[in-house]
């Protein structure tokens, strides 16, 4: 992916959080773009890369966290994955996010042989035992009915619509979780840089 392309797109959403997956750094794949920090840079973000893997061919791959504002308190979290599955992490934190306060959040990527299912619980759990508010993002590989029976009661998942595919989203399989947070917009929107749609929301303190 081009790192010039993801920056611009995310800039475009004008977020005060954002949890991005799949970002590289220092991969020749990308060029050796540190693809967190070229978005950190277009959109004035403070962020936080959380490795999942290493390329054998140089650089890391996993997820990155940013906020408009101080992280603090970064946990990266190893997910337990089933023999021979990509590996998945967690990256989990205080943000400081303007106009909210301080707010634990969890970004993260899960796993596609099966086992989505089994890594919310102990994540939702890691997430909740900081303080509230909380707010747990990302791509969980799976749909809105089965993230809803595995976070609740603790966090209360988001109906946005389909999300993936990109040309035409027929499954919601990116999500936003929240405890302490009033939603007040949700948007699914297309960008140019993934195979999925952004997912937004707006939120205020409950």
């Amino acid at each position: 992916m081009d790192a010039a392309a993801l920056a611009a797109a995310c800039a475009s959403l004008e977020a005060d959080v954002l949890a991005l997956q799949e970002v590289d750094a220092g991969s020749p794949r990308s060029h050796g773009a540190d693809q967190a920090a070229e978005v950190a840079a277009a959109t004035g973000l403070t962020a936080v890369f959380g490795e999942s893997l290493r390329w054998a061919d140089g650089g890391r791959y996993g997820n990155a966290l940013l906020v408009r504002g101080e992280l603090r308190d970064v946990e990266v979290r190893h997910h337990e994955v089933r023999p021979g599955a990509e590996p998945r992490t967690a990256i989990l934190a205080t943000a400081d996010v303007e106009g909210v306060g301080p707010v634990s959040v969890a970004a993260t990527h899960l796993g596609l042989k099966g086992e989505a299912a089994d890594q919310v619980p102990p994540l939702v759990a890691a997430l909740c035992r900081r303080p509230g508010p909380h707010a747990l993002l990302g791509d969980l590989n799976l749909g809105l009915r089965e993230v809803r029976r595995l976070a609740e009661p603790s966090l209360a998942c988001v109906d946005s619509g389909p999300t993936f595919p990109v040309h035409r989203p027929r499954k919601q399989l990116d999500h936003v979780a929240l405890a302490g947070l009033r939603v007040e917009r949700v948007e699914v929107v297309r960008l140019p840089v993934s195979d999925h749609r952004a997912l937004v929301v707006d939120v205020r303190p409950s």
